[in-house]
């Protein structure tokens, strides 16, 4: 067992990543702000995420129309499931605004490394951060942090779309709500998951 001062240290140096206890998330509201470290930071270019760098007053990012947020962890079949979904909306929509970010709730250090091998296996690009000790999971999911679960965030930082749990197949869903965000034309991509893959409930007790 690690040493208590150790504990608190790393309870302390993840504090930020937070959203205060009195920030509502809801559909129409701003969304939490956080800053989580990234897992891929080879594969993404970014070792650190901040959501006010896409989104918000004066967002850095430039380009950035909108956010679409997941969270997941290694063990979630359904969540294993919708990775190539969720990477190939990032490869089609990337360059017209859309930023996928994934957002990782395994505790301890095999689940994160398993974690690490998945999103590697998966030739997953966009940053996947890591959130060992739930603050970020327990402010936007609860204390039963249901996954799959997704937030899509436009521009001004305000959340337009909420699923938390989902028991439906995520492209039957995501693919015309980041159209519509994004202002284009709906379409279906190639190699899209097939409406039969339903991923069913998971629920993480945190």
């Amino acid at each position: 067992m690690r040493p208590t001062a150790v504990v608190l240290a790393a309870l302390l140096a993840a504090a930020p990543a937070s959203a205060s206890a009195d920030e509502e998330v809801g559909v129409g509201l701003p969304a939490p702000a956080f800053s989580l470290r990234v897992l891929n930071p080879e594969a993404s270019g970014q070792s650190w995420v901040a959501l006010d760098r896409f989104v918000g007053d004066e967002p850095e990012d430039a380009g950035a129309k909108a956010v679409l947020m997941t969270f997941f962890a290694s063990w979630c079949e359904p969540c294993r499931r919708e990775l190539p979904f969720l990477v190939q909306l990032d490869r089609m929509y990337r360059e017209q605004g859309l930023r996928v970010l994934g957002v990782c709730i395994d505790s301890e250090e095999p689940g994160i490394e398993a974690a690490k091998k998945l999103v590697a296996e998966k030739k997953v690009t966009y940053p996947v951060l890591t959130d060992r000790f739930n603050f970020l999971a327990r402010r936007y999911l609860g204390e039963k942090a249901p996954l799959p679960s997704v937030f899509l965030i436009r521009r001004d930082g305000t959340v337009v779309k909420i699923e938390r749990g989902y028991a439906k197949d995520a492209s039957a869903f995501l693919l015309a709500d980041v159209q519509d965000l994004l202002g284009i034309a709906r379409s279906g991509p190639k190699g899209a998951p097939p409406a039969g893959n339903r991923p069913a409930k998971a629920a993480a007790a945190r």
